[in-house]
């Protein structure tokens, strides 16, 4: 009773506009009753009145952390999200209102403001620059991985063993030509010209003599060596790169050796060729620079690719999957386990029923039927003893809170990361473990309960990818019986996650300064004598690496799904099964993980994706599988979404460069408009306020006359044409008239 006149003393004071006093008192009922979502919303509105944005974003989280799932929340959440341009927040907490009715005026309202903030932005900065956005070569490093001086010793043998390339003769021991110099100066112009006419063993040949009585040529060596490239004689056209000595090598040197062992299977000295024409031109040859990568990418990734029907390359927007061969609709193209994963935070997930190391679901029959198992007639209780599979759960014999499906697993997680992000090792550990429980909330420094993670995934992903790390440098420290890790030690341990790109334009140091400091605390002692310093830019740069590359997944397959299985195969006659029915109603829940896999982050989005990424079980993992959604030519890129391509064209592009930095050029961003007052096909704007016709079907796309239609549909539009399916969208482009996409009959 006393809630409720506070409650109705708080609603008054809203209502006559007194917010602060509203707010004072509901900030007292919620420290009466902290888990009512409800109080959260009410004082989030008072934030929302008094131009609090900050604080009534942290209250509608708290709510939607309670499960809280109303219109409210949704408009509440997506109004301040939008004013703190926090757009992917306020698109989440609008879902929650499409889900629960789409054609609410104040939804679709709010859809509208987030849209138009959206496109402002994309306004302001000036719209579609090409000089905009990231240059992704640049975002990739040459340095050397731990190893590759072996490895390239080792292919120093091939040379010598397989092809009889020694290191470089003396250019001293030449003689210089005397006499006979105007004769190879003869000769070799004579050579260039039979080498531009096509006439190659002649050239060749001229070159030859040219060279024999100017051994000390670079020029000419470099010019015979392109005849026989040319030839595809390619270790005679190696033996006149290799006889230049390196202090006269230029870029066109380097660059056709690397193309050469690139050729040769000898990745590792193309990447040191074209790494030294990278150095020639200070950076700025930008083809040399994706040569390299292009080499780097296929020795990085040609070994998990080599039975599947797909490739990994490099090309100018990064790396990409591309088909190996022709590939139909449906076909699976390859599965995979994630190489760390984490979890995701989200209220209906229950961790304690699934295994923290391969995400395995661990449900009981007494966790799924519950207080009716024991209601149930006996031969039915029966049956789920005979059928449920069995299954142990073990439990982190030091903290007993993380649990796995078997002692394997157990084992697995201590020795990889657990041992140090362990909540029973620390106080900051613990309060770690907390934040993840709490969806990202708890105490700050200032002592003030708020939201301190911005991400959907836990703050112990990142503890994971660290202590992953330094385990990892320590084994190897202890196997060599070192005090403390080498550089090559670190390097090697770090090696595994430098495939993953990373891009923000923000610092998440800055807006997330407590869990930086909590991460610092636990790394700032790993036992043994080691320690581990995060910087700024080492936590910006694996926070971004998370958001990047991070895929969610689940293990779909369940012990509930096994014993709906091995109950469908009872007999006709036992009627056990028929019976169990009635109790098999509700699927459970499947726990949501994130992890980082190599193959699947190579995928490129486009708003037509032609594969679909889906959960799978992975030898006896929860991983992914990546599957056709079209046919595929070879040759062709595999492309996936990083979006929610409902969204109207400038929409998505707009949202695609605010969050991954580029601009979408796929087919449906061709041949789909932006709006009734511009031509879709030509460009043309539309004179007197009038508004362009839009194609009939999709309503995507506007045309100023029939010319310019069919000219689009017969280019690509009918490929991406599809009739709107958004009520939302539709009400987007009401303004629109029809216009058939259909041929003329002939």
């Amino acid at each position: 009773n006393l809630n409720m006149t506070e409650d109705k003393t708080a609603t008054e004071d809203f209502q006559a506009g007194k917010y602060a006093e509203a707010v004072e008192k509901y900030s007292a009922l919620i420290n009466a009753t902290p888990n009512f979502s409800s109080y959260y919303l009410k004082r989030g509105q008072c934030y929302l009145k008094s131009n609090k944005y900050k604080e009534a974003l942290q209250d509608a989280q708290k709510a939607s952390s309670l499960g809280e799932k109303s219109m409210e929340l949704a408009m509440l959440g997506g109004k301040v999200a939008t004013k703190l341009q926090m757009y992917e927040e306020a698109y989440r907490f609008y879902k929650i209102g499409v889900e629960l009715d789409n054609t609410n005026t104040d939804l679709v309202e709010g859809l509208r403001n987030l849209q138009q903030a959206i496109l402002d932005e994309y306004e302001l900065e000036g719209g579609e620059d090409a000089e905009k956005g990231y240059s992704a070569v640049d975002f990739c490093s040459q340095d050397p991985y731990p190893g590759d001086d072996k490895l390239l010793q080792i292919e120093q043998k091939i040379l010598e063993n397989k092809h009889n390339i020694q290191d470089t003769i003396p250019w001293k021991d030449y003689k210089d030509g005397g006499e006979f110099r105007g004769q190879a100066s003869e000769a070799a112009i004579e050579a260039h010209s039979l080498m531009v006419a096509g006439k190659l063993e002649e050239a060749v040949q001229k070159f030859t003599f040219a060279i024999e009585t100017e051994p000390n040529n670079a020029i000419l060596r470099r010019l015979r060596s392109e005849a026989y490239y040319i030839m595809d004689d390619k270790i005679n056209s190696l033996r006149d790169l290799w006889a230049i000595p390196k202090n006269q090598r230029r870029v066109e040197v380097w660059r056709l050796g690397g193309q050469i062992f690139h050729d040769l299977n000898l990745p590792l000295h193309a990447e040191l060729w074209f790494k030294n024409a990278t150095r020639l031109t200070d950076g700025k040859d930008e083809g040399v620079k994706i040569l390299f990568q292009r080499t780097r990418i296929q020795r990085l990734y040609a070994p998990l690719c080599n039975n599947l029907a797909i490739n990994v390359e490099f090309s100018d927007f990064g790396k990409c999957v591309v088909a190996k061969k022709a590939i139909k609709e449906g076909e699976e193209l390859f599965t995979e386990k994630p190489l760390i994963m984490g979890q995701v935070m989200d209220k209906d997930n229950n961790f304690a029923l699934s295994c923290d190391n391969c995400a395995a679901s661990i449900l009981t029959a007494e966790d799924y039927f519950g207080s009716t198992l024991e209601t149930m007639e006996p031969d039915l209780k029966e049956l789920i003893r005979e059928s449920w599979p069995d299954i142990p759960t073990v439990a982190c014999d030091k903290c007993q809170k993380v649990k796995y499906c078997s002692e394997d697993c157990r084992r697995q997680a201590w020795v990889s990361q657990h041992e140090l992000i362990c909540p029973a090792r620390s106080e900051a550990t613990k309060k770690l473990h907390e934040i993840s429980q709490n969806l990202g909330h708890g105490v700050a420094e200032d002592g003030v309960w708020k939201n301190l993670w911005d991400a959907h995934f836990s703050p112990l992903f990142l503890a994971r990818v660290w202590s992953s790390i330094i385990s990892a440098a320590k084994h190897m420290m202890k196997e060599s019986d070192g005090s403390v890790p080498t550089a090559e030690q670190w390097a090697k341990a770090r090696s595994p996650f430098r495939k993953f790109m990373a891009f923000g334009n923000s610092s998440a140091a800055d807006s997330m300064p407590t869990i930086l400091n909590l991460i610092r605390e636990i790394f700032k002692d790993c036992g043994d004598g080691v320690q581990y310093k995060i910087t700024d830019n080492e936590f910006n740069g694996r926070y971004f690496q998370a958001v990047c590359n991070l895929q969610t997944f689940s293990s779909p397959i369940t012990p509930y799904h096994r014993f709906m299985t091995r109950v469908s195969k009872l007999g006709a006659e036992d009627t056990r099964g028929m019976r169990m029915l009635k109790y098999l109603q509700t699927t459970p829940h499947l726990n949501t993980y994130c992890g980082l896999f190599q193959l699947q982050s190579c995928l490129n989005h486009s708003c037509t994706n032609n594969v679909q990424v889906s959960d799978a079980e992975v030898e006896g993992y929860g991983g992914v599988k990546v599957v056709a959604k079209a046919d595929i030519k070879k040759g062709d890129e595999l492309f996936t979404t990083y979006i929610d391509t409902s969204m109207p064209r400038r929409l998505r592009r707009a949202w695609l460069f605010r969050s991954f930095n580029f601009w979408c050029h796929c087919h449906r961003c061709e041949f789909e408009g932006d709006g009734p007052e511009v031509c879709t096909e030509c460009q043309k704007k539309a004179e007197n306020n009038s508004l362009f016709l839009a194609c009939g079907q999709c309503h995507r796309a506007w045309y100023c006359s029939v010319p310019c239609q069919k000219s689009a549909w017969r280019r690509g539009h009918r490929k991406i044409c599809r009739k709107t399916k958004s009520s939302t969208d539709a009400a987007a482009n009401q303004d629109s008239i029809e216009l058939s996409n259909k041929e003329p009959e002939k």
